[in-house]
């Protein structure tokens, strides 16, 4: 049976190279664009979460189109805790505090300037 090796949701975003920039200072992500055409596409990785973003007039966030507590890429962190304070010393637009979650995670969930909505948890339950 094939072993599925990771995944690159794409969110489409009006402006590639300002999103990459966000990704990079804001979140702590390695930032690269698309040789061909840097405008129209480009990748974020930290560690082994990939998002990759494409070039459109409008994005739509998940929240959005659900309201009212949809995220749009979900990541899985060994540290929410040390993950928060990065981001707060990052000047990151955190949407609240670690909480705990009924499902068994702690979350803390940041908006994108393109209103993307990642959430980021940390298994509480085995």
């Amino acid at each position: 049976m094939a072993m599925l090796r990771g995944l690159a949701p794409v969110l489409i975003v009006p402006d590639v190279l300002e999103t990459l920039e966000h990704y990079r200072d804001k979140l702590g992500f390695e930032t690269r664009e698309w040789e061909p055409n840097p405008a129209a596409y480009g990748y974020a990785q930290r560690d082994e979460c990939h998002i990759h973003f494409n070039q459109g007039e409008q994005p739509r966030p998940n929240s959005e189109v659900v309201q009212p507590d949809l995220f749009d890429v979900y990541l899985w962190v060994d540290d929410v805790a040390a993950l928060h304070e990065e981001f707060v010393s990052r000047g990151a637009d955190l949407l609240h505090e670690p909480i705990e979650r009924p499902w068994g995670m702690l979350e803390i969930r940041v908006q994108d300037p393109n209103g993307y909505i990642l959430a980021f948890g940390q298994r509480t339950t085995e």
